[in-house]
């Protein structure tokens, strides 16, 4: 009985602790486009305060010490920010201790020259500074714990980045043998001692007391700092090898945010959750977060975040790409669904014809009996309010008149549609034709010679149709038209030719149809020679330009 009321209790909080789960990853994520589109302000933020360090360098009698501090936190600024900036920074503090012949701060220069080339990912340069330009022997307590690190840190990129068994084996042993350097010459409550730490608990599969030293050190950091956003990074790989999928998204997100507050560029979480919402099915947010990631290492403008970019972005693209396609598809079943609501209101359109017919029946037959309603003096004040009924119903029926006109042209622009379809068809069949000629098919192409024959024939009779159709609804326009022109650019149409091409432009216009890939898809010429059209057409109209196309709309109303 005890177990049975266990298993309810468990059923329960895990049916109404899901939602709660879903609803806290969504105002997460929510945080985080909020904070994505505070950008701006934060890389204005750190660019002040990199304007204000710089300011002291003008300052006079700055002793070279003075100006190397002031370089050194100019460095600090540009770290994780610019990577070319940050070099050059620590160039000029490597002239500035060579210029004072201090060994300890040139050794300090090269420790941090080594540092930002590894996490660049230039491996060569880490390497040759770390093996060859630093004298361990001369270094204080602290330069050898930050060496210790430098080499830790750099083996552990390069074990990452190379794929050469024997390279990654010697890599594996240097960075457990730098990582005892460092737990041995720190205490165990330094930041770096219980960081070395969680990185071994996890080397180990220890995830559980990884995860605790982890929180350990979170709780000493606010949410807009940089070191808040390396620990919630590997938060987020801890939840992810516990496959705590919710927390390692939260993880990521925390601590993208916090690399956004601190205007880092060099960052590695909002690439990662791009990746993890991509097996979540969100993909809006991944292909945007994973374009803003690649921005940030362009900006930084180091090789290896690229690099370990551009390895994600192919798959969240197809994937991007395959939705985009659903929704092609989807639009596809819409318009489906709009063909046949047109067919039904076709029918209602007819019938509604057929009413007005009978009802301009009735208003004839009683044209003809009005004579006799004079006659009938005694009748006179009934028979004023049926002609005033009458009248009233005379308004509603020019009324549908004019929305059956509106309806009528809607299905002209539908059946141009289909007769340019047909026409494309024919264009397919001569490139299909073409094609076979040049792959010596000559028994096919003679069975398809006659057909391809056909389309200059059937574009011609697409213009004859469209012109006779066109001056049926509207056999004035060409007047009209020539009326909104100046007299020396109006038009004036050969013998047998009832529209030419710039008409059949402005026709298509009063029609409704106003894009020019539209027109120029249904008449069969280049995007840029309809623009050409229109801009010469209105340059030269008699009156403002800028409304001369709603002008044109108003033809024939």
């Amino acid at each position: 009985m005890f177990t049975h009321s266990l298993l309810l209790v468990a059923l329960a909080t895990l049916f109404l602790g899901a939602p709660c789960v879903a609803s806290a990853q969504a105002d997460i994520l929510d945080e985080l486009d909020r904070t994505i589109d505070a950008t701006e302000n934060f890389v204005k933020a750190r660019n002040a305060r990199i304007r204000n360090v710089e300011s002291r360098l003008s300052a006079r009698d700055l002793t070279p010490l003075q100006q190397y501090n002031i370089y050194y936190q100019l460095f600090l600024e540009y770290r994780s920010f610019q990577f070319d900036n940050a070099m050059a920074m620590l160039e000029e503090c490597h002239r500035l201790a060579e210029s004072m012949g201090s060994r300890a701060l040139l050794s300090d220069v090269h420790i941090e020259r080594a540092m930002l080339f590894a996490t660049a990912g230039m491996f060569f340069e880490a390497g040759e500074i770390l093996a060859n330009e630093i004298d361990t022997t001369c270094l204080d307590a602290t330069q050898r714990i930050n060496y210790y690190n430098a080499q830790q840190r750099f083996h552990s990129d390069f074990w990452h980045y190379t794929s050469d068994h024997e390279t990654r084996e010697r890599s594996g042993h240097k960075i457990r043998y730098y990582r005892t350097l460092i737990l041995q010459n720190t205490p165990d409550t330094a930041p770096l001692h219980r960081y070395v730490t969680v990185r071994n608990l996890c080397d180990s599969g220890k995830w559980e007391q990884a995860e605790q030293i982890n929180s350990e050190l979170l709780s000493n950091y606010t949410n807009d700092e940089h070191e808040f956003a390396m620990y919630a990074y590997d938060r987020a790989r801890i939840c992810e090898a516990m496959e705590r999928s919710d927390e390692m998204v939260e993880w990521f997100a925390r601590s993208a945010m916090a690399d956004i507050r601190t205007a880092t560029k060099d960052n590695a979480s909002l690439c990662s959750l791009a990746q993890s919402l991509l097996g979540r099915d969100d993909i809006d947010r991944a292909f945007r977060y994973i374009t803003i990631s690649l921005n940030d290492a362009l900006y930084y403008n180091a090789k290896l975040r690229p690099w370990q970019i551009s390895a994600i972005i192919p798959e969240i693209e197809r994937a991007y790409q395959a939705k985009q396609q659903l929704q092609g598809e989807e639009i596809r079943r819409q318009e489906m669904r709009a063909r046949h609501l047109a067919v039904i209101i076709s029918v209602l359109a007819v019938a509604l014809m057929c009413i007005c017919g009978y009802m301009t029946l009735l208003l004839r037959r009683s044209r003809k009996y009005s004579h006799k309603i004079c006659e009938m003096n005694e009748r006179i004040g009934h028979t004023n309010n049926e002609l005033q009924q009458l009248n009233e119903r005379m308004g509603e029926i020019n009324s549908e008149l004019r929305e059956a006109n509106a309806v009528k042209e809607e299905y002209i622009a539908l059946f141009l549609s289909m007769c340019s379809d047909y026409i494309e068809k024919l264009m397919s069949m001569q490139r299909g034709i073409r094609r076979k000629l040049s792959q010596g098919k000559l028994s096919e192409l003679e069975s398809e010679l006659s057909s391809s024959s056909l389309m200059d024939e059937e574009l011609n009779n697409f213009y004859e149709m469209f012109d006779n159709a066109f001056l049926q609804l509207y056999p004035n326009f060409v007047e009209e038209f020539n009326m909104q022109l100046k007299p020396e650019s109006r038009i004036h149409l050969k013998n047998g030719e009832r529209l030419n091409t710039e008409l059949r432009i402005f026709a298509l216009i009063r029609l409704g149809i106003t894009d020019s890939s539209r027109i120029a898809s249904l008449l069969r010429y280049s995007v840029n020679t309809i623009y050409n059209y229109r801009a010469r057409t209105k340059n030269n109209a008699l009156a403002s330009r800028d409304s001369f196309e709603e002008r044109i709309k108003t033809i024939g109303k």
